[in-house]
């Protein structure tokens, strides 16, 4: 999973390097059959040579990559005679040619499949509870890791020993309980209020588990959140700034402490629905409000008249841009703006994303259903006026 530092590192210091330089990304899928015997090398070596990449930095890229233990789905890898950096990710980036197996530039760094993948995937958080733990985890671009002591402040032994009492665990119900809650449970009256002590110290501890929980989705930047295993009561405890960004509440899992790779296989088909989802209510409020159409949307993307963008994860459109930099949908639409200058032919994926951070607009990308709605229904790009 990138951290915040290699973040940091690819937008500050990858991002300005000076032409040239060798940004190529690999399908390396181990589960792909097209990458058996390291096919994926030969591809690399072809793409290389079509964009006449020096031979010294050509023959450093195949070395790594003939020793290269695939560990994930796509390889990104930047090169150049002074630096060299790969990220291996376990989720697919917009943008790239679909079915081709390697997309490499020559020239100054490509890294939009990359940084709008870390834009358009969020940060989510998954809370596991059982009747012993009280766990935090942090999914990002598929990959899964646990926020290490993320409740340690919190008083987990005892909410263990109650957990027991209130699930009639035997054994565990008089010492812990009269340490912790003051009052031991006897017959009648008592056991009432003894009830009543126990379910005021877990409302307690609900309580602080939501706030240091708020404390470290803010910390971390997590946007959304799954439960697993966390009862309604402690759920009605959450602040409302975490219960908001709640989006699934699972069952707890069977195992007593189940690894990362579990964690993330019992929330990998939520994390899918829950995208799946957006994307249909973003698609759903451009037709009802919004508008589409390539041309328009360059006209309004360069007005500065759009809040977002709907975007089609495999983008092949061609337009043509004027020496100043305006793009239009067709040579005539460019000329329009830039009379008797010639124009150039570019890919729109190469310049829609600087054209939207340009403007300060959005773009979120569409898969499945929603992406071949947004080609079949809205001419294939689609956005959201600010007015």
């Amino acid at each position: 999973m990138l951290n915040k530092a290699q973040i940091t590192y690819l937008q500050e210091t990858i991002a300005a390097h000076p032409a040239p330089l060798l940004s190529m990304y690999l399908d390396v899928n181990p589960a792909n059959p097209d990458n058996s015997g390291k096919a994926y090398v030969l591809r690399a070596k072809e793409a290389m040579e079509r964009l006449e990449v020096p031979q010294t930095l050509a023959k450093k890229v195949l070395e790594r990559l003939q020793h290269y233990i695939p560990q994930g789905r796509i390889r990104a890898l930047f090169a150049a005679e002074d630096l060299f950096e790969d990220y291996h990710l376990q989720v697919e980036l917009p943008l790239l040619e679909p079915l081709a197996g390697v997309e490499a530039h020559w020239g100054p760094p490509y890294l939009a499949p990359l940084l709008l993948a870390l834009e358009d995937y969020p940060r989510y958080g998954v809370v596991h509870m059982d009747q012993e733990h009280l766990r935090l985890f942090e999914v990002f671009l598929g990959g899964i890791e646990e926020v290490a002591d993320a409740f340690r402040p919190l008083d987990t032994q005892s909410w263990r020993y109650l957990g027991e009492d209130r699930t009639g665990t035997p054994g565990r119900s008089a010492s812990p309980a009269t340490s912790e809650v003051g009052v031991p449970a006897r017959g009648g009256s008592g056991k009432d209020h003894f009830q009543r002590r126990v379910d005021e110290w877990s409302q307690r501890f609900f309580r602080e588990a939501g706030t240091i929980l708020q404390q470290q989705m803010s910390e971390r930047g997590l946007e959304r959140l799954i439960l697993l295993g966390v009862p309604e009561v402690a759920r009605q405890a959450l602040p409302r700034p975490v219960a908001e960004k709640v989006v699934a509440a699972l069952p707890p899992l069977h195992a007593s402490m189940p690894s990362a790779a579990e964690i993330l296989e019992a929330v990998k088909e939520t994390l899918e629905q829950v995208e799946r989802q957006e994307e249909e209510a973003l698609l759903l409020q451009v037709q009802e409000k919004g508008v589409g159409g390539l041309e328009q949307i360059l006209s309004l993307l360069q007005e500065g008249r759009l809040q977002y963008v709907l975007v089609p994860w495999r983008l092949q459109a061609k337009v043509w841009r004027c020496p100043e930099g305006w793009v239009g949908s067709s040579p005539q639409a460019a000329e329009l703006h830039c009379p008797g200058q010639p124009v150039e032919e570019v890919e729109l994926k190469q310049v829609l994303p600087e054209l939207a951070a340009q403007y300060g607009t959005r773009l979120e990308f569409v898969r499945g259903q929603a992406e071949q709605r947004l080609r079949d229904e809205l001419g294939g790009l689609a956005g959201l006026p600010r007015w």
